[in-house]
Order: C-alpha cells, then structure tokens, then sequence
C-alpha cells in the first residue's frame, strides 16, 4: 500500500510541474510554429536579423521586431494555455489575440536565406525561442549567433 501511495504521490508531482515551452517548425512561407508545454501564450515576438547586434546587450529591444501579437486584453489572466493555441501561422493573429506590430497592415514578409528569431513568451513556463530560415520555400531551424 505505501509503494502504491508514493508512485501516485509522484505520477500527480509529475504532472504538476511546470513544462518549457516547445517550439517546432512546419510548413513553407510563412512558417507554422507548433507549440506544446504547461503554460499560457503572452506574446509571441519574430525579430529580423538586425536584433542580432542588440541582443547581448539588450534581449528585449523591439526595435528589430517584425511581427509581434499578444492577448487582446491587457493581463496575464488573458494569456490562453499554450495547449490550446496549439499552433500559431506567421501573420495569422489567434483568436483572443491583436498584432502589436506592425501595428496595421499585414506581418513583414519573411525573405529566403535570413536568420529571424522567435521568442514565445509564457506565464507560469519557460518560454520558448529559437532561429529560423526560409530555405528552398521552407522554414528550417537554425542555429542562433
């Protein structure tokens, strides 16, 4: 009985914890980032290559921000589980969310051959963030600097 008890005492701590976010690619141009982990989508921030020189001394500059969304209304509250977005297309704003920038118009189109970075920012998990190219029509993960 107590082996019984300790194994559900840890299966429960198990699903308890917090999951980093994961990020991974699909499609072509744009790109499809397929999302899975424990926490909830607060923004998610595409940066074109210029960031690159910034980024050491400052990681959340926006100046070089492409396309960026997050929830409609203001407050971590608004963030839906990362579970349920699921999967988000450049350019294509989920519901509950608004595109931050470019603040009218359609996302900043995504050129061959350029590394951008993406940054999704969670509540309550470690976000995700990574490197991406266009390559042959496709978007590729790739190293970062």
């Amino acid at each position: 009985m107590f082996r019984i008890s300790v194994l559900l005492l840890l299966v429960m701590s198990l699903q308890l914890c917090e999951r980093r976010t994961v990020v991974k690619l699909e499609g072509g141009n744009p790109p499809t980032f397929v999302l899975s982990g424990s926490g909830r989508l607060g923004e998610v921030i595409v940066f074109g290559p210029e960031q690159e020189s910034i980024a050491n001394s400052n990681p959340f500059d926006e100046t070089h921000a492409v396309w960026k969304i997050a929830p409609r209304k203001d407050g971590s509250d608004n963030a839906k589980p990362v579970a349920e977005v699921g999967r988000i297309i450049y350019g294509v704003v989920p519901a509950g969310y608004e595109q931050i920038k470019p603040r009218s118009g359609a996302a900043t189109p995504l050129l061959p051959g350029v590394r951008y970075r993406y940054w999704f920012v969670t509540v309550d998990s470690p976000h995700g963030s990574g490197y991406f190219e266009i390559r042959d029509g496709k978007a590729v993960a790739v190293a970062g600097p």
